[in-house]
């Protein structure tokens, strides 16, 4: 039984010590993330922060897994039911938007990538939407296309779409709203579509 307490004792200070860190990160920036800001603002002993976590870096991979996990599961459960491909990549690249929009340093650490240590390669998004497409196309639902590539220039324009978004100071979410929907009409319905 003590066991057990000290392993849940020992998992709530490290969560306490990743939310530290996300919180720091949100408020300015995750470049600005640093054991030292953890420790001071946990009031911790650097050997705890080292006890849990072997670097920053390590602190971060932890925290964008998580808020990876958050963001597939909330796409997830935003295309329950039996949606269209343009239907449901409105929902998809939307909800990013949106997430660009209200939390670039989210965005930046979820959708981007840009704090991390590992070269993921290609997104998995990629390769879920290709898959999505290709079922798409076998339903006569958008014309012939290579599915593929297509993916990967549909997810690149909404990133950097959804990159401008993040950065743009003096936008309104009614104006962001209008420009996604020109995105969303000139590329997945002016593209795609069988119409």
């Amino acid at each position: 039984m003590a066991r057990e307490d000290q392993k849940m004792r020992s998992e709530l200070v490290r969560q306490a010590i990743l939310d530290t860190a996300l919180e720091i990160g949100f408020r300015e920036g995750f470049e600005e993330v640093s054991i030292r800001k953890i420790i001071n603002e946990m009031k911790y002993s650097t050997g705890i922060i080292y006890h849990h976590f072997k670097d920053k870096q390590e602190i971060i991979d932890a925290i964008e897994q998580k808020e990876t996990q958050w963001l597939q599961g909330k796409i997830t459960e935003l295309l329950k039911g039996n949606q269209d491909i343009l239907s449901e990549m409105e929902t998809i690249f939307h909800m990013i938007m949106k997430l660009a929009f209200e939390e670039p340093e989210k965005f930046n650490l979820i959708v981007l990538h840009k704090y991390s240590r590992k070269n993921s390669g290609q997104p998995e998004w990629i390769s879920y939407l290709g898959e999505r497409l290709k079922k798409a196309m076998d339903t006569g639902q958008i014309r012939k296309i290579d599915c593929e590539k297509a993916a990967f220039s549909i997810w690149s324009s909404f990133l950097g779409f959804d990159l401008m978004i993040s950065r743009y100071i003096d936008l309104s979410i009614d104006v962001a709203e209008e420009m996604f929907r020109v995105q969303f009409d000139i590329i997945l319905k002016g593209v795609l579509s069988n119409e």
